[in-house]
């Protein structure tokens, strides 16, 4: 990706504006680019309620929204959007990735990025990469705005009336900040139709793993939830971040599709700078009403032979697939609690250098889907989730996340979510099955989960 030198613009001079633009785009030009980003550092505004006004002044209805700790990307609109099926989904669109960001022109420290969302299933759901029209990014208190453009269409003209848009955003922002509505507080209502298959499923796993067929299988249950009134994915999202701060805060949307949301404690692999860190995420417990039986119910956990070894899957399974890539693994000696706010997990954060060229979708390629979200063997594992799962799983589980024009980026799993689409929402959540699980126990892991959405609904 070439970079001009960086450049303060005038928004204030349009002459001004023109002037700089223009040489922009004839740099481009010369170096036979096709799209053209324009940076600009903003004035501490909130990312996500930034995203809501172009949302609603631009009448965009894609977006990207992925927070964790203070780390905010989120983008809206799309100049260039490639779908993929099949097994090779994750090339098609790292090609995708390499391909469309190699050929952007950048004015100021702007970094482009493509962002991703995949499906469970090679063959189903949505597979898809997209250069975003806006690009909003915040770490810890600086937030720079990113306009990208296809050359072809771009004018000084019209890029003036673009940056004009984001200040009639910003001043609507500042003015009048848009409605985050309180949640529903909505009932986990009864489940015996899930219930029933579920324990049927679980019991079917514990059979095939006394068999010998399989050593771990992560089933799923779904929940359709309706309301008289559309649900806003807005303000489920605000209630997520607000309840959920050590997770990652997500929202998927494209035109007249259900938008993904939710808050997962997974990430799927990390590189920047040329180290990777991937997440081992196995064993759970529910959180405690007192400190006490908090403490109590985290030293189960951490002392549980059954949750140990499924936590070790994930583990070995994360160290032999990135050796199998040329990486040497840093791993820690014992795993560590993560608490959430329903719900404590087992996690061991995995490290390792990472040789070039190594293309961030080809180490997702190889990881999806982990025996967190599936199983293992994963061959076997997926063969007999098609036999007893009777709903497709879209983008629960899946990866989701953003590339940079250097082969790096983050992806998470797209776990403890729900696809919200008017009235409706579809809400996701699993357990793992390995020898020794008690089948009613891991139907109550289930329920834990469902809780983390259903309290958040708005």
């Amino acid at each position: 990706m070439p970079v001009s030198l960086p450049l303060t613009f005038d928004l204030s001079s349009e002459s001004e504006f023109y002037a700089q633009v223009s040489a922009g785009i004839q740099a481009a030009e010369q170096a036979n680019c096709q799209f053209l980003s324009l940076g600009l550092p903003l004035p501490t505004v909130d990312p996500l309620m930034l995203l809501a006004g172009l949302m609603q002044v631009s009448g965009e209805s894609e977006h990207f929204y992925l927070e964790q700790a203070g780390q905010i990307v989120a983008a809206c609109g799309a100049v260039a959007t490639r779908h993929a099926q099949g097994d090779q989904r994750f090339t098609q669109l790292q090609r995708f990735s390499e391909q469309t960001l190699g050929r952007v022109w950048a004015i100021a420290p702007a970094e482009p990025r493509v962002f991703c969302q995949f499906s469970f299933w090679e063959h189903t759901g949505s597979n898809r990469g997209v250069l975003p029209r806006w690009q909003v990014m915040q770490h810890l208190d600086h937030v720079w705005l990113t306009l990208n453009c296809a050359l072809e269409t771009s004018t000084p003209h019209r890029l003036w009336q673009d940056w004009q848009l984001v200040q009639r955003a910003l001043a609507h922002l500042l003015a009048d900040p848009p409605p985050c509505p309180p949640p529903l507080g909505i009932a986990l209502p009864p489940l015996p139709q899930q219930y029933e298959q579920f324990i049927a499923s679980a019991n079917r796993a514990l059979q095939l793993l006394g068999e010998g067929d399989l050593e771990k299988l992560v089933l799923a249950a779904a929940l359709t939830l309706e309301q008289p009134q559309e649900f806003s994915w807005l303000g489920t999202l605000h209630n997520l971040r607000q309840h959920h701060g050590n997770c990652y805060i997500f929202s998927v949307g494209q035109q007249r599709q259900p938008v993904f949301v939710g808050a997962s404690p997974e990430r799927l692999v990390k590189i920047a700078n040329g180290v990777l860190w991937a997440d081992a995420l196995a064993g759970s417990r529910p959180r405690g009403q007192t400190l006490q039986e908090d403490q109590n119910l985290r030293h189960g956990l951490y002392q549980s032979p059954k949750e140990r070894y499924e936590h070790q899957v994930i583990v070995e399974f994360l160290c032999q697939t990135l050796q199998q890539l040329g990486m040497i693994c840093e791993v820690p000696p014992q795993p560590r609690i993560l608490e959430l706010s329903h719900i404590q997990h087992l996690q061991t954060l995995v490290q390792a250098p990472v040789p070039r060229p190594t293309h961030i979708l080809q180490v997702v390629a190889a990881l999806h889907p982990t025996p967190a979200v599936a199983g293992y063997p994963a061959s076997r594992a997926q063969h007999w989730l098609r036999q007893l799962e009777s709903f497709d799983r879209r983008g629960y589980a899946a990866p989701l996340g953003w590339v940079t024009p250097n082969g790096e980026g983050e992806f998470i799993v797209g776990i403890r979510s729900a696809q919200l689409q008017g009235n409706c929402a579809h809400l996701f959540a699993g357990a793992g099955i390995v020898k020794g699980s008690q089948p009613e126990r891991e139907w109550q892991e289930i329920l834990w989960k469902f809780q983390t959405m259903i309290a958040a609904l708005a």
